[in-house]
């Protein structure tokens, strides 16, 4: 059995792709691909971590005489070493921790304000005969008007979760999955369209009822297009998960419709549309299929 034809079995068994393979050693998958088809064979300095990683011998991987049922586990146990790309990873983390604990502080630091100075501020839209009344943070930022800044670091807190979750959402192997973060923004611009003009047609203004009606059969049909993309999905398991998180992540999405469109929340809501977004996508494209036991 031939070194190739080893590592091939040893990467499927393990459940990984050769692009996933490639990153743990710092090579390319060119290289990985070269070493499967026995035209090249890996340097002395990748061959102890390649068979520390799957618990093999060097000895048995290098000595063709010997078939699989031959192999040998190593003394030591598998070490995970840090790979360059882990290493390259650690930027992210950092830069991602900072920005979120920003945004993070701001937003508590706005919700003891509020706490500390309480405000009650009442409005009455145009065109009906009843007063909406805000308290807590709501009237805090109204009467100050700095729902801008609210919305600021609730931007913030989003970029830093956005910046940790590349590490995941750059890894060649979420290819497996079939979630598109297309159809994912499709319902949260569209639901967030919807709450903008229902706030408007509630204010009296009937002429954007056909905006209404648009931007609704947009949130269902990307909601339903989803749905018929995971339905596709060969793996039973994985299509149930992926199939459920979908559900709670349109059902978060239209909560955040109901609470904003009836505060007349525009830039929040985008905002909270846009992190339950970034949230989902997060989760969906960076969770890798399980690792099959030999």
């Amino acid at each position: 059995m031939t070194f190739g034809e080893k590592l091939t079995r040893l990467r499927k068994r393990e459940g990984l792709s050769q692009e996933a393979l490639a990153e743990r050693l710092g090579v390319s998958r060119q290289a990985v691909s070269r070493w499967e088809q026995n035209t090249a064979l890996p340097d002395a300095a990748k061959l102890l971590p390649c068979a520390r990683l799957f618990s093999v011998s060097v000895e048995w991987l290098l000595d063709n005489a010997r078939g699989w049922e031959d192999q040998t586990q190593t003394a030591e146990p598998a070490q995970r070493t840090e790979t360059p790309a882990a290493h390259g990873n650690r930027p992210w983390y950092i830069a991602g921790g900072i920005v979120t604990g920003a945004g993070v502080l701001g937003l508590v630091a706005m919700g003891i304000l509020s706490a500390v100075f309480p405000a009650v501020v009442s409005e009455a839209p145009v065109g009906v005969e009843w007063v909406r009344v805000y308290d807590g943070l709501t009237g805090f930022l109204k009467l100050h008007n700095v729902e801008w800044l609210f919305a600021l670091w609730a931007a913030v807190a989003l970029a830093g979760l956005w910046l940790l979750a590349q590490p995941s959402v750059r890894k060649e192997n979420q290819k497996n999955s079939r979630f598109s973060p297309w159809y994912a923004a499709g319902v949260a611009v569209a639901l967030y369209g919807v709450g903008q003009t229902a706030w408007y047609v509630q204010q009296g203004r009937m002429q954007d009822l056909p905006l209404l009606a648009l931007f609704l059969a947009a949130a269902v049909w990307c909601t339903v297009r989803q749905f018929l993309r995971l339905g596709g999905e060969p793996d039973a398991a994985h299509h149930w998960r992926e199939r459920v998180l979908t559900l709670l992540y349109t059902a978060a999405q239209a909560v955040i419709l109901l609470l904003t469109a009836e505060a007349g929340f525009g830039l929040v809501a985008l905002v909270c549309h846009i992190g339950v977004y970034f949230l989902c996508a997060g989760v969906m494209t960076g969770r890798r299929p399980g690792r099959r036991k030999s």
